[in-house]
This record gives C-alpha cells, sequence and structure tokens, in this order.
C-alpha cells in the first residue's frame, strides 16, 4: 500500500459530529462528483453491498484481534422531498414498512423529527431517523448494526432489505458501512494502525493515503483507493476508505475502525 501526500489534522471529518451536515456530505459525494450520478431512484444500491461487506470482513477479519466481535454498522441516507402531514405520513409508513413500529414524533434543534427502533433480534438492531429540514426536504437515515458480524448471518439481508423499502418510499438514499473490533496490533496508535494497512491492502487493492489525524491516543488516515466506487470529495481528493485506530484509556487497548468510504460512527 503507497502512503504519501499525508497531512495532518484534515482528517477531521471522520466523526459524525454534525449528522445532517456529515450526512449530507456521503450523500453528495457518492458515486462520482455529480450529484446527476446518483439515481438512487431508478436503481436499488441494495444490490451493490455484498462485495464491499466482503471486503469489509475481510479487512477485520485480517487486522482486527482473532475472536474479537466485529461490529458492524450499515446507514442509508438519503433526501425526501414533502412536508408536514406528508414527511409525517411517510416517515410512519416506512417505520411499519421496516417492522420498526409506531413512530415517535419530536423536535431537535429546530426541526420535526420522526424516530422508530426496534430491539435486538436475529438480524441485529435497526434504527429510523427522519428529520423534516424546513424546505419541503426531509432527511432520512436508516441504521443496521450488528455487535458481531461473524455471528449474525441474517445481516447483510436486512440492510439490503432496508435499500428497497428507502427507495420504495421515495427516499433516494445511498449506503456507508463502518467495522470496528479490536486492532490486532497494540501499542502506539500509529503503528498500530501502520500494521493495519497491510491487511487493507490485501482486501481493497491499492490505496493512496490522502488525508492524515494523529493525536496521543488516535490515529487515522484516508484513502483513495482506485476500482471502488462510492468516494467522498474532500480536499480536492476523492475518499473511498478510512482507518482509524483509537487507543482506549481504560484498558489501554486499541480498537481499529474501518469505513467505507467514512468512517460515521465514533471510535
Amino acid at each position: 500500500m503507497k502512503l504519501w501526500n499525508l497531512r495532518r489534522g484534515q482528517g477531521r471529518i471522520m466523526l459524525l459530529l454534525v449528522p445532517l451536515c456529515i450526512a449530507a456530505l456521503l450523500l453528495a459525494g457518492f458515486r462520482g462528483a455529480a450529484a446527476a450520478d446518483l439515481q438512487a431512484a431508478d436503481a436499488p444500491r441494495s444490490a451493490e453491498l455484498a462485495q464491499p461487506l466482503r471486503q469489509l470482513a475481510a479487512a477485520g477479519g485480517a487486522a482486527m484481534e482473532a475472536g474479537s466481535p466485529l461490529r458492524l454498522v450499515l446507514k442509508w441516507q438519503g433526501n425526501f422531498s414533502g412536508k408536514g402531514p406528508a414527511a409525517h405520513e411517510a416517515a410512519a409508513a416506512l417505520a411499519q414498512r421496516l417492522g420498526l413500529g409506531p413512530v415517535q414524533v419530536g423536535e431537535e434543534d429546530g426541526h420535526t423529527v420522526y424516530r422508530a427502533s426496534a430491539a435486538a433480534a436475529a438480524a441485529g438492531k435497526a434504527a429510523m431517523f427522519w428529520s423534516e429540514l424546513g424546505d419541503g426536504t426531509s432527511y432520512v437515515i436508516v441504521t443496521h448494526e450488528t455487535a458481531d458480524w461473524r455471528q449474525d448471518g441474517g445481516f447483510q439481508a436486512a440492510a439490503e432489505a432496508a435499500g428497497l423499502a428507502l427507495q420504495a418510499a421515495g427516499v433516494a438514499a445511498e449506503w456507508n458501512a463502518s467495522l470496528q473490533g479490536e486492532a490486532a496490533e497494540q501499542g502506539a496508535p500509529e503503528a498500530a494502525l501502520a500494521g493495519a494497512e497491510s491487511a487493507l491492502a490485501q482486501a481493497f487493492g491499492e490505496a493512496q493515503a490522502e488525508e492524515a489525524y494523529a493525536d496521543g491516543a488516535t490515529a487515522s488516515r484516508s484513502y483513495s483507493v482506485p476500482g471502488l466506487e462510492r468516494f467522498v470529495k474532500s480536499g480536492g481528493h476523492d475518499i473511498a476508505l478510512q482507518a482509524a485506530v483509537h487507543q482506549d484509556s481504560q484498558d489501554g487497548a486499541n480498537r481499529l475502525t474501518i469505513g467505507l468510504p467514512l468512517i460515521t460512527i465514533e471510535y
């Protein structure tokens, strides 16, 4: 794996600190530079899950501690046109279609929001977050999570079904995924991340590190990867993969997180 052009401090888009803003960035950047290329309403993205998830699992299996649970979080994110009663009705219908039960209505940051979730099941946990943006559109996030990808054979089918449900509901959605577990390499986070990169290269092919961030407990790099169709425009780069190692302050263990195309969970 070739690593160069690293720039400290530009990896700060790693965390989902402002959910709606970073979600919009992810949606806008997927599959190319032009938003017209998305066409999520015309072609289901669920069929595209299998290969990237296999690559993600292969990278995690090689770079994470043997037997360590592989937490997998997959998010569908996208826009819906409609406000007020139309949005409420659509949110309730989507929650029902996803098997999440009735929606809970509330207000966050001046926006009407709808939430629904399902308890842990054979295919992991699922949740819906729907926010009216006030301009006649809503932003929708459907999250599927499993505590251990190795033990959860129904996860992929459930995630694919969620993508189809969003499409049927008129939500132009794209997915992103993050895998997390205990790093096989311990010690300093920078060294542990460097040790994980050979596994990333085996799973995803040649990658170029474009952006980097490091502090005493964390090291992160974002990569452009030829052949990966999903990417986010950041600083003039097409970011398709991100990896980060965070050292736990309690026990000193290194936690490795791998994201396609970005990490959208805390590490």
